[in-house]
């Protein structure tokens, strides 16, 4: 009996730890309607198999299209008009398939979108830049490191691949 017991521990400890990918946290995720809605567009997977984390964005001109088709676009203010006629993309990054902080919003930069530049310390600043390829939906995902007048020092990049997220399951989060 003690071995029956000893086996079915094992097993229940072997099953719960075994190794869960990006694609799994997301699925389950996408499966529970859990996913940020103003950001399910596009779901994003690293080319490293081990990184446990994923990312999701939306253009801002599919919104755009959204409030000028219900006719909603004409009952912003100015400046949020001219805010919504502007390209960027609304970015929600998960670890493990909880979500990390709140949305962030990248602006266009020439063929890329850049994040806002935070102060690292007296001498370092850091921005988010995203660079996809639309046709592959290969992606680039940098962290870059600028000089206080803010010229490029150095990044650290990630690359993967993007694809469209399904329609089939409606999400419903959004922090």
């Amino acid at each position: 009996m003690q071995g029956v017991i000893f086996a079915f521990a094992l097993l229940m400890f072997t099953a719960q730890s075994a190794p869960r990918t990006a694609r799994d946290y997301y699925n389950e995720l996408y499966a529970a309607g859990g996913l940020d809605r103003m950001a399910d567009e596009y779901v994003c997977f690293d080319e490293d198999p081990t990184n446990e984390n994923f990312f999701i964005f939306s253009q801002s001109k599919t919104l755009r299209e959204f409030l000028l088709a219900d006719g909603t676009f004409s009952k912003f203010t100015k400046a949020q008009q001219d805010r919504l006629k502007k390209d960027w993309l609304v970015v929600h990054g998960y670890a493990k398939g909880v979500p990390i902080g709140d949305e962030e919003y990248y602006d266009k930069d020439g063929d890329t979108w850049v994040g806002e530049t935070v102060k690292l310390d007296t001498e370092n600043l850091l921005r988010m830049r995203f660079t996809i390829s639309w046709q592959t939906l290969r992606y680039k995902r940098s962290v870059e490191m600028l000089k206080p007048d803010k010229t490029y020092r150095s990044e650290l990049a990630h690359f993967g691949k993007c694809e469209v997220v399904k329609p089939d399951v409606r999400q419903t989060a959004n922090p």
